[in-house]
């Protein structure tokens, strides 16, 4: 069942088959036709021109790298590449310098994790981004204009993807594709009229990208206004191109992956899969028929292995060994003596260059709404240090994870005898005002539900320092509405200060035993402002002055505790948050530390005079698929007695003491511990997985009502959690002592 869901999970990933297994309709050859056409090479005063042709495949490309290593075996040289989408970062590896063997580090390096998840690690995103984490959001960002909705042109960006790609060449800067040490060209698909576009200059990692930014999966790529996507989809076999560039003889390299059988064409992601499939066939039956008699057909029998399986990418590599061996003799016509070709490779081969020196200058390049200085802010890499890729790679994802870019990209300038880094970053063509939606569900099955809407808008930049217009919703069971300027007070934004205003309407029940026995309606409507730092990706501190007016009144049941139908509200308000968890609803490490405190005063026209303080911490600590998660939270007031019934802190609802409903238990102070182990029992593609756990946690919490009261109230849980994308989905079953029991069906955000 697992295997099963995983496989539906990674069925957008399935659009890198993009390949289709087209039976060969070339003339025949022979390993005569080869010799011969070497021999005429070699009549006209030199030997023939071979140009190796290396199609697409997503993960089973890496099959390139097993011919290559037998092209090397058989001597047979390399005079120029051309290659589409997997080809052709396989292809820019070796025309870059790349030996087989540091080709075959990366391999193993890569996971589809590392290629396709474009946020920088949770930890270091900055406390702005980190806080919509505890509130059951969509991942989905539209954005909002006059012209309606917009939404990104692919599930990821490609910013790791990118950054996995400059690891995978040997020289860095722009340069003409004829000044490698093996000519080259990378293949890509013109998405505005749907003709070919091919790289002959440039940077090397980006022609890469392009050339396999697969449609809907990865963005395309903007080049000065050209949008670019995959090449399979027109040139799948680019044998024309290796024509173009003087190739006597193409040893063609064709990754075919059969059309999907009918009854494997499921809904509209698998008709959509089949077209490109189709369009994918039609081009390589044309390049096939361009093949010549002396030229090298390889077809690597790949089987059944998934383009999509990026992590295993490297155990595609002997297919390819395999089916080079196959045709060894046909190839021997080609081969030089030895060491005729160990000088050919030594010219060939650059020297490892890692890029080295200091870095002189830092622009930023693109940028039209964002300021440049708080780019800067976000990178660790500095004018004046030496270069480290791992940094900068790592800047990069910094920059994107702020939320305001699209694509972001380094390029080292060495013009003048100075490095200057050009930090290139494309704005989201969808804002500046974005939109996100989620659920949050919950449901004791047989007792009761509940249901809420949320949302957030924003509107960014609105000034040069980075000023948000921020609204939040949620509609359902509570209503809260609010609004908020967010003023950063330098172009670092290290300070802010945050006016709001905002509506609350939700639910306050008591309950005497297992029966609830009262509702009230909390509603406030108030005011306030609020001045604080950001301490980065660590955290954020506040303190601030709240106003308004509150109805706290019996809307259901008897009057068995006192209410104010009316009563102001004048507080100051403390507040520290300190995060740096990998996950909030799935963590796997990492801490988070929080505190709270609320002084409402009647000298700030509050109606109570009370002091209220709130403090947690969580910790999540992994080996393998096992993690163990503690939670420690507690709350108080100097003078129970002093505090309303609205401020009382309540527990209750899954993961909250499992087993008890929501606002169950009740009471002025608590002190609660929660201890859970889960175990990962499947990846899922671009989500978290899927998981099982169990949770033990126990309260001390005096009740309001004597009657509910007991020493000390424990709850155990025994769930499952898949990611999805909309949210973390859980299906648990909760047992708390006093025979509380309850079997759940939860989507969004446990406390």
């Amino acid at each position: 069942m697992l295997s099963r869901l995983s496989r539906l999970a990674a069925a957008p990933l399935l659009l890198f088959v993009l390949h289709a297994q087209a039976e060969p309709r070339m003339p025949s050859a022979s390993q005569a036709d080869t010799a011969q056409a070497a021999a005429l090479a070699s009549a006209r005063g030199h030997r023939p021109r071979i140009c190796l042709v290396l199609s697409g495949g997503g993960a089973r490309g890496a099959a390139h790298v097993g011919v290559i290593q037998v092209l090397e075996e058989l001597r047979v040289p390399i005079d120029c590449i051309a290659g589409t989408s997997m080809g052709a970062i396989v292809g820019a590896a070796y025309a870059s310098g790349m030996s087989v063997q540091e080709m075959m580090r990366e391999l193993d390096k890569l996971t589809l994790e590392r290629l396709f998840s474009d946020k920088p690690p949770r930890a270091l995103e900055p406390m702005s981004v980190k806080a919509d984490d505890f509130v059951p959001l969509a991942a989905f960002e539209f954005g909002l204009s006059k012209q309606g909705l917009a939404t990104p042109k692919g599930l990821i960006s490609g910013v790791a993807l990118e950054a996995e790609l400059r690891h995978l060449v040997k020289v860095r800067g722009a340069r003409r594709f004829d000044d490698l040490p093996i000519p080259y060209r990378a293949v890509a698909t013109n998405l505005g009229n749907g003709t070919i576009f091919v790289f002959d200059h440039g940077e090397l990692p980006t022609a890469m990208r392009a050339s396999m930014a697969v449609p809907a999966i990865v963005a395309p790529l903007n080049l000065d206004g050209t949008l670019l996507v995959d090449g399979g989809l027109v040139r799948n076999l680019p044998v024309d191109i290796a024509r173009a560039m003087g190739a006597d003889i193409v040893i063609a390299v064709n990754l075919g992956t059969p059309l999907l059988e009918p009854d494997q064409i499921k809904g509209m992601m698998g008709v959509s899969m089949q077209m490109i499939n189709i369009l994918a066939e039609e081009n390589v039956r044309t390049s096939l028929g361009q093949l010549r008699p002396q030229d090298v057909l390889i077809l690597p029998e790949l089987g059944n292995f998934s383009a999509a399986d990026f992590d295993h990418i490297a155990l595609a590599v002997p297919f390819g060994e395999a089916a080079a061996r196959k045709m060894a003799e046909r190839l021997a016509p080609l081969a030089l003596p030895a060491r005729e070709y160990a000088a050919h490779r030594s010219r060939q081969q650059a020297s490892a260059a890692p890029l080295e020196g200091t870095i002189d200058a830092i622009e930023i390049v693109g940028n039209e709404r964002v300021n440049s200085e708080t780019i800067l802010a976000e990178m660790q890499t500095r004018a004046g240090e030496p270069v480290d890729e791992s940094k900068l790679d790592l800047d990069m994802r910094r920059i994107y994870g702020t939320g305001d870019f699209e694509s972001v990209r380094p390029d080292i300038d060495s013009a003048g005898g100075r490095q200057t880094l050009k930090v290139s970053v494309t704005e989201k063509s969808w804002g500046p005002t974005y939109a996100r939606f989620g659920l949050s569900l919950e449901t004791a099955l047989g007792q009761n539900a509940t249901f809420d809407l949320f949302g957030k808008v924003r509107t960014t930049w609105l000034n040069q320092l980075g000023a948000e217009w921020r609204n939040d919703f949620i509609l359902g069971n509570t209503v809260f509405l609010a609004s908020s300027w967010y003023q950063p007070l330098t172009p670092a934004q290290d300070f802010f200060v945050e006016p709001r205003v905002s509506y609350l309407n939700t639910p306050f029940d008591i309950y005497v035993g297992d029966v609830k026995f009262a509702t009230y309606s909390d509603q406030l409507l108030g005011a306030g402002a609020d001045i604080g730092a950001n301490l980065r990706e660590f955290g954020e501190a506040r303190v601030g002055l709240y106003f308004g007016e509150r109805r706290f009144k019996l809307t259901a049941g008897p009057t068995l505790l006192p209410s104010s139908e009316r009563s102001t509200v004048g507080a100051v308000r403390l507040a520290l948050r300190l995060d740096r968890l990998d996950s909030v609803s799935l963590p796997r490490s990492g801490y988070y530390l929080a505190f709270e405190g609320v002084n409402s005063m009647r000298a700030l026209g509050a109606s109570d005079d009370y002091i209220r303080y709130f403090g947690e911490a969580r910790a999540a600590f992994s080996s393998g698929p096992h993690t163990l998660r503690l939670t420690l939270r507690g709350g108080g007031t100097p003078d129970p007695d002093e505090l309303p019934l609205y401020a009382q802190f309540q527990l209750g609802g899954f993961l909250n003491m499992s087993g008890y409903r929501p606002q169950q238990l009740m009471g002025a102070r608590y002190v609660y511990g929660r201890a859970i182990y889960q175990y990962k029992l499947g990846k899922v593609p671009l989500f978290d997985g899927i998981y099982a756990g169990a949770a033990y946690e126990l309260a001390d919490m005096p009740q309001i009502i004597e009657s509910n009261d007991r020493p000390l109230f424990q709850s155990g849980t025994l769930y499952l959690a898949a990611d999805t994308p909309l949210g973390v989905a859980y299906v648990g079953f909760g047992f708390a002592s006093g025979g509380n029991q309850a079997i759940y069906l939860f989507l969004g955000k446990p406390y």
